[in-house]
């Protein structure tokens, strides 16, 4: 009987040992941590949505103004909007509307601020689609103008007869569609009746050409020439304006024509939130754009309609 309680004792532990165990392998049900990996369908981020492409989303901006003046206010464009889309994008300047269209085409860019005549090529020959169009002072459509000097002696644009004149590069419809249409409409050719015609450059460029007697007159959008007060403050009494085209449809924020569904849909309406800080967006320091708003292709029939009327071939100006 000496050896009952040894074996007593031997159980016990064993016992204590297994029990120990037990407790240990079986931890308490605790609630899982959190580790802001939230997926639920109601707080899925831009990565979830359809057409979200593998990098940044690539704007073009061709520049009315100087380079400079468009270059200084891209990073806080493309920081305003990547943090609201929740995705990064990317801007860049492009020197002309040619490169502009043929670069998206490549896949170079998914989007472009591109001028209604432009757009018109984009659309027709690659099926750019637009989203957007720009509202300033209110009005969805803009003018372009025909300012000479002072002191110029032209006061009418029959005056223009037999003097120089710049318009900005082919393709710019302010700067050169509609006033050469303004031109041929008032019986002016502007390829025999005028002295010597030349694409100078952007707006700016015309006002300085103007201003400096490079050129008797030339065509801008309505009214470049505040562009330039800083730099040439006497600019707005030194040089007139002698006549406005009609109306033309703004300008757009146009779309490859592959780039659908929800993620571009949310990248329009980010571009839509952000111009409605007026003075205070990106897009007002730019192009000095109000809003931007829905657009239809439709909303550029008038052009179209011009072109045909006056037999423009706007793919051979754009080249």
């Amino acid at each position: 009987m000496r050896f009952k309680p040894k074996f007593n004792t031997i159980f016990l532990s064993l016992l204590s040992i297994l029990i120990l165990f037990m407790l240990t392998a079986c931890p308490a049900e605790n609630p899982p941590a959190d580790t802001g990996d939230d997926t639920s369908p109601d707080t899925a981020t831009e990565d979830t949505l359809e057409g979200t492409p593998d990098g940044p989303v690539r704007i073009a901006f061709v520049p009315s103004v100087e380079v400079g003046g468009i270059e200084t206010h891209l990073h806080e464009f493309d920081a305003a909007v990547s943090e609201i889309l929740g995705h990064p994008v990317e801007s860049s300047v492009v020197l002309s509307y040619t490169a502009c269209i043929e670069q998206m085409e490549a896949g170079h860019f998914e989007a472009a601020m591109l001028p209604s005549s432009a757009y018109i090529m984009a659309h027709d020959r690659y099926g750019v689609q637009v989203r957007l169009k720009a509202v300033r002072r209110g009005s969805p459509t803009y003018r372009g103008q025909i300012i000479t000097r002072i002191d110029s002696g032209i006061d009418t644009i029959e005056d223009l007869v037999g003097r120089t004149f710049g318009f900005t590069e082919a393709a710019s419809t302010s700067g050169h569609l509609y006033p050469k249409t303004l031109l041929i409409q008032n019986g002016i050719d502007p390829d025999t009746d005028l002295a010597e015609t030349t694409f100078v450059g952007n707006h700016q460029a015309v006002v300085l050409a103007v201003l400096n007697g490079r050129v008797d007159a030339g065509a801008t959008y309505d009214d470049a020439r505040v562009r330039l007060i800083e730099t040439e403050p006497s600019v707005m009494d030194d040089l007139k304006v002698i006549i406005y085209t009609t109306g033309i449809p703004s300008d757009t924020v146009s779309l490859r024509k592959d780039l659908v569904g929800p993620f571009y849909d949310r990248f329009i309406e980010t571009l839509m939130e952000i111009s409605q800080a007026g003075e205070d967006s990106p897009f007002f320091a730019i192009y000095e754009i109000d809003e931007l708003v829905p657009a239809e292709d439709s909303d550029y029939d008038p052009i179209r309609v011009m072109v045909a009327t006056l037999g423009y071939n706007i793919e051979a100006d754009l080249d």
